[in-house]
């Protein structure tokens, strides 16, 4: 009976025991529970206060500036962090509130032999091309306590937690490749052939400006404004006069020291002919009348004074048109100054019935206006005309501008960008040439596309190689972090490896590489001469930009929009959080 009732005192003992258990348990869950809450609500408001670094550093970031007063640098900034901070949330407060003492300034460098990026911290480094900022709740901001008020800690003795996140930002340093067309066609706008678009009075003044450039050099009795050879008689002798025969092709300007007795003039042949007698002038201007109107005239034989024996049929002093007569009358036997072409083709040339010097009115007028359009046209390379490269060869002189605009703001910016340079097309197996490697080194980009001329090695269009030869550096040797970037112009159409179907199809080779590689291209279509449809379509597939640079207008409106996109390109620098969420 005893044994009974003691088993039934053990069951109520189990039963309250279980009760106090479940008790203690339920203390200890909702213990665990509150932590969890106020953990969670930590873990929100650090979430919070992160994007809130990450935001205000970009947002001071963007006010970096190697080009201001670093004071005015880091007002702004501080200005453009604290009103994006004041965006955000963070826990039971509407706005985060960031400190000048929450802010760092500094510059980031790349060393080279470590191949690494430094950071140097501290408002003595400048420019700034760096931020850091923190976002805190603190144990003392402001002379307030600032710190995360807990939901459910206080009962166990803590009240508040001190949270903190810090960003770090600044502009992507960029790995850039400028790969610049210098084909044949990049002196068009600088050639007769543009008259018609730019106007007589811009080309004609260009050229004298190239003239100049030259050094002004004088051969022979050229002059710059073109004019017809005189061929020059015998000096006056007594009776004898001197003779001065103006050859305009089909007419013949004749002037003497004594009055004109007789002037016959030859055709085709010896055969084909027509005189002009009864004549009392010192001077006249003779063409084939009749049947014989309109046609060259290769010879011309002048009676004047005691002159008739001179030649057979007492004709006078004989007059024959040749390249070599020519050549004798402007006084062109000499040395021609550059390694292609010769003063007998650059005659030839003048006086041919087609081309450039033809349309624009020239033809037989010679001067250093149609010597320079002979040299741009014939023999554009600096193999053959070494010093064309010192001139205002259009438009590769505006694109000059351009790179030099581009590089001048590259400089003052300071921004650790690398740029190198690939020129196309080159008569090596490649088909370009890489100038210069990725480097710091801006000066010598700018310095080798000055010294650079259309056509400079050659005068065809090969942009695939162009580009394949800038992908490759940069494969080759772009930096950790760095933004990968190439400047792709031209102001034509492909026409290599073999033709231009070829040529467009390995454009878009090359940028599929080129996206392959993670590198944006930004294309530049300069002239009406280009395809935009193909730089347009390059661009798109690296996710760049293309920027159309129309011709058909002033020279000066190309260079100022030309100098406004390079502007464009060197000052869209992309941010990039270091440190951050």
């Amino acid at each position: 009976m005893n044994q009974v009732r003691r088993m039934k005192w053990t069951d109520r003992d189990r039963r309250g025991a279980i009760l106090v258990l479940a008790a203690v348990f339920m203390t200890v869950m909702l213990a665990f529970v509150a932590f969890a809450v106020d953990m969670s609500y930590m873990s929100l408001t650090k979430t919070q206060l992160q994007a809130a670094a990450d935001a205000s550093a970009l947002a001071g970031a963007m006010e970096l500036s190697a080009i201001d007063d670093p004071a005015t640098v880091r007002t702004n900034a501080l200005a453009a962090i604290r009103s994006v901070a004041a965006l955000h949330r963070s826990g039971n407060q509407p706005a985060v509130s960031i400190e000048t003492s929450d802010v760092t300034f500094g510059k980031m460098v790349w060393n080279s032999g470590s191949q690494t990026f430094s950071y140097n911290w501290g408002e003595s480094n400048t420019p700034y091309n760096i931020v850091k900022v923190r976002a805190d709740r603190d144990a003392v901001s402001g002379g307030a306590d600032d710190r995360l008020p807990l939901l459910f800690a206080p009962a166990l003795g803590h009240t508040k937690a001190t949270i903190g996140a810090e960003a770090v930002a600044s502009f992507q340093p960029r790995d850039i490749m400028v790969v610049l067309d210098f084909s044949a066609s990049m002196n068009d706008d600088s050639c007769f052939g543009r008259i018609g678009t730019l106007g007589r009075s811009y080309i004609e003044s260009n050229l004298l400006t190239m003239w100049r450039e030259l050094g002004s050099p004088v051969y022979g009795n050229l002059t710059f404004t073109p004019a017809y050879a005189v061929l020059k008689g015998v000096a006056a002798s007594g009776t004898i006069p001197h003779i001065d025969v103006t050859y305009k092709r089909k007419s013949v300007d004749v002037v003497s020291t004594i009055n004109l007795t007789q002037v016959k003039l030859q055709f085709s042949s010896s055969s084909d002919t027509q005189t002009f007698t009864g004549l009392s002038a010192k001077t006249g201007t003779f063409a084939g009348t009749g049947s014989k109107a309109g046609k060259d005239i290769t010879a011309v034989w002048v009676k004047s004074g005691t002159n008739g024996s001179m030649s057979s049929g007492s004709l006078g002093e004989q007059f024959t048109i040749s390249a070599t007569t020519i050549k004798t009358a402007l006084g062109l036997n000499g040395t021609y100054p550059y390694a292609g072409g010769s003063w007998s083709d650059y005659i030839s040339k003048v006086q041919a019935s087609s081309g450039g010097i033809y349309d624009a009115g020239y033809r037989d007028m010679y001067g250093y206006m149609t010597w320079i359009e002979y040299m741009q046209m014939n023999y554009p390379s600096n193999a053959n005309s070494a010093d064309l490269w010192k001139t205002s060869e259009q438009p590769i002189g505006v694109l000059k501008d351009g790179v030099t605009e581009f590089i001048n703001y590259l400089t003052t910016i300071e921004a650790e960008d690398h740029v190198g340079l690939s020129i196309y097309t080159h008569t090596n197996s490649a088909g370009a040439i890489l100038e210069h490697a990725l480097s710091t080194n801006l000066t010598q980009i700018k310095t080798t596309t000055q010294q650079r001329q259309a056509g400079h090695y050659t005068g065809n269009t090969n942009i695939s190689a162009g580009m394949a030869v800038a992908r490759q550096e940069i494969e080759a040797h772009a930096r950790p972090r760095a933004f990968r970037m190439m400047v792709v112009m031209t102001d034509g159409l492909p026409n290599l490896p073999s033709n231009s179907t070829d040529g467009t199809a390995a454009v878009i080779t090359e940028a599929n590489a080129a996206k392959a590689s993670k590198i944006k291209i930004l294309a530049i279509s300069l002239g009406v001469g280009a395809d935009t449809s193909l730089m347009q379509q390059i661009a798109d597939i690296t996710g760049g930009v293309h920027y159309n640079v129309p011709g058909g207008s002033s020279i000066d409106s190309v260079r100022i929009r030309l100098q406004e996109v390079f502007r464009q390109i060197a000052s869209s620098r992309p941010l990039k959080l270091i440190k951050g969420s």
